[in-house]
């Protein structure tokens, strides 16, 4: 039995190390643009038009502090197109005044009476019609561009031979460390899966597409009436590897500046979970989720099991070589999360502890057995 269990505690923490050390997509990008002092401070003449489309609701006081910062960005050829989803503020008023003052600078609003289709989704496609130029970038009064090249950097991935460009996004200051983990490993994940693989999903903001990529997806029906959920889908059903690019420029950023309850982002992620039932792949991504969730406990379990064997045997040696093990993971896991942490701005904590990737996991599963018996009704505009 002892055998079998310092056996099985090698083969799980070999692969937990691989996971850790093994170099992905996102890795091998960040060591070649090392050096990204330059990033869409070029000319200006060969940047293709953009239109940013900030959906907004009930959102005033943080959509009038982010106008002015994406409106002074120092890019020739944008436009701002605002989408008012029925906001009961005073919202209106300040974007007629503004518009005055901006050429680049319009707004629509969605009508009441939508039926067929979601608040949220309705909202994205009148913003995108809106749209004069050919590509288009989502945002909302929740996030504020970290330079004033973001919209220059975000270009510089905008050729011919990309439909679509994703970017990165931080978390508030005020967000709990398992929220901040939670980010940290998605967005790291579905980044290197764009770089090498297919795209799974995105963020809601800081991407970027063709204009004409989303007025002629044809099945927009089937997912359209969901909540939340519509700009993963569309990444995950219609973007290629040849023709999606990843900016992960410091300049780039979005940073968020509107704080999230604990409660409320994991209702998203219950939402989320609905709409990956329309995704590519889904199979797949599932058993990915279930062995990464799965290895990290079993990590944990056969830990705790040796080393009472270890110490129950009085085999000090094997004590002392588990618990050096155990720390090497954690040193190269921390070192790799802290790199993770500056690219992406997400503050966590000084030293890594399992407990977030295990609290994580029981988060995943407590949403998954939430969501087997939830009306599905509730992640569906009525």
């Amino acid at each position: 039995m002892e055998i079998t269990a310092y056996t099985s505690f090698l083969l799980v923490w070999a692969v937990n190390l691989f996971r850790v050390c093994y170099p992905n997509a996102l890795s091998k990008e960040i060591k070649k643009k090392s050096d990204k002092s330059d990033c869409g401070k070029g000319a200006q003449a060969e940047k293709t038009g953009i239109s940013v489309v900030i959906l907004t609701q009930n959102q005033e006081e943080q959509l009038m502090t982010l106008l002015p910062r994406v409106l002074e960005q120092a890019y020739d050829t944008f436009e701002i197109i605002v989408v008012d989803m029925n906001s009961k503020d005073n919202t209106r008023i300040q974007l007629e005044n503004m518009e005055k003052r901006y050429d680049n600078l319009k707004y629509t609003f969605v009508p009441k009476d939508t039926r067929q289709i979601s608040l949220h989704t309705l909202a994205v496609i009148l913003g995108v019609k809106a749209a004069h130029y050919s590509w288009v970038m989502l945002l909302t009064p929740d996030f504020m561009p970290h330079s004033e090249y973001w919209l220059a950097c975000m270009s510089d991935n905008m050729t011919e031979n990309k439909d679509f460009v994703l970017g990165a996004r931080s978390v508030s200051s005020g967000s709990s460390s398992t929220r901040s983990f939670y980010y940290l490993q998605e967005q790291s994940r579905f980044l290197s899966w764009a770089l090498h693989h297919q795209t799974c999903h995105c963020n809601h903001v800081n991407l970027a597409f063709r204009k004409e990529k989303l007025l002629s997806c044809k099945t927009l029906g089937e997912y359209g009436v969901l909540l939340s959920g519509i700009e993963n889908i569309f990444v995950n059903r219609f973007s290629t590897n040849e023709r999606t690019a990843v900016c992960i420029a410091p300049e780039a950023l979005l940073l968020e500046i509107s704080e999230t309850k604990d409660k409320d982002w994991k209702k998203e992620m219950l939402n989320q979970k609905e709409a990956k039932c329309f995704y590519k792949h889904k199979s797949q991504y599932g058993l990915y989720s279930a062995f990464r969730m799965g290895i990290i406990w079993l990590l944990f379990l056969l830990s705790v099991f040796t080393l009472i064997l270890s110490i129950w045997a009085q085999h000090w040696e094997y004590t002392t070589s588990i618990v050096l093990l155990l720390i090497l993971w954690s040193f190269l896991r921390t070192r790799k999360l802290k790199k993770l942490s500056t690219l992406f701005s997400i503050k966590t904590a000084g030293i890594y502890l399992p407990f977030y990737e295990l609290r994580l996991s029981c988060i995943y599963w407590s949403n998954s057995i939430r969501y087997a018996f939830q009306d599905k009704k509730v992640f569906y505009r009525k």
